[in-house]
């Protein structure tokens, strides 16, 4: 009786091991690109997709620079920093010199990650993906409005990677930054007061004009267009240099 038992709980033991090896060794399977822009949750609109794949596609026939979005429905357990990364390399993201960016939008976890290639750090620094995440991206996923987020997040990073290259893509999304909420407001018309307060006091000179001019936002000269590029083609091939920010919603 005891040898039986005995060997019961060498089987059970075993099983257990092996079940939770597996679980441990669990692949992460990505999905492969269907386009610049994927969409695995269904939340885009057709003609989100119809644009943004059309100015990603020309600018990579301009400048070889790639820019990839992904938006899936959740990241089989891993936090967003590893699996943009995982999924910069399996999808080969960037030119040969690894100019690229990845925007990654994960549904179920609320979570959203830009992923900057190695050859696009210097032009893409943390701080200033940080200011596309944070004016032009979240606010809009907060709201489920997914594609002004996309819109927007595309529209800023093909901007800042086509002056650096100084090149022309036309129909550009135009950037809607999201409306300031009435404390917001407030607390701009008292900074504003404050600062006219010490101009007139003379103590700072003619920097306050400089200050008030930035309190009123950006605008943007992007505007819409066609192209006559042809369709997608794959990825070049690129590696991901780990940079980029991470933000939830």
């Amino acid at each position: 009786m005891k040898a039986i038992l005995s060997r019961k709980k060498i089987i059970f033991t075993l099983i257990f091991v092996l079940a939770f090896a597996g679980f441990l060794t669990a692949e992460v399977k990505y999905p492969a690109p269907k386009n610049y822009v994927s969409d695995y949750a269904n939340v885009l609109s057709q003609s989100t997709l119809n644009q943004t794949n059309r100015i990603a596609l020309e600018l990579k026939q301009k400048t070889d620079f790639e820019i990839a979005v992904a938006i899936v429905r959740d990241m089989q357990e891993l936090d967003s920093y590893r699996y943009a990364n995982e999924l910069y390399t399996e999808w080969g993201i960037g030119s040969q010199k690894d100019e690229g960016v990845l925007l990654l939008i994960a549904q179920q976890e609320r979570k959203m990650k830009i992923e900057v290639g190695y050859g696009a750090e210097g032009f893409l620094p943390d701080g200033l993906t940080g200011e596309i995440a944070d004016k032009y991206i979240v606010p809009f996923l907060k709201d489920n409005n997914y594609d002004q987020a996309v819109l927007n997040g595309v529209g800023a990073l093909v901007s800042v990677a086509a002056r650096h290259y100084n090149v022309n893509i036309t129909g550009t999304p135009k950037i809607k930054e999201a409306e300031t909420s009435t404390i917001g407001k407030i607390f701009r018309v008292l900074i504003s007061l404050f600062v006219i307060s010490l101009f007139l006091g003379g103590r700072i000179g003619l920097f306050p004009f400089l200050l008030l001019g930035g309190l009123g936002g950006r605008g943007s000269s992007w505007s819409g267009g066609g192209s006559g590029f042809g369709g997608f083609g794959g990825f070049g091939g690129g590696l991901s240099g780990g940079g980029g920010v991470g933000r939830s919603f």
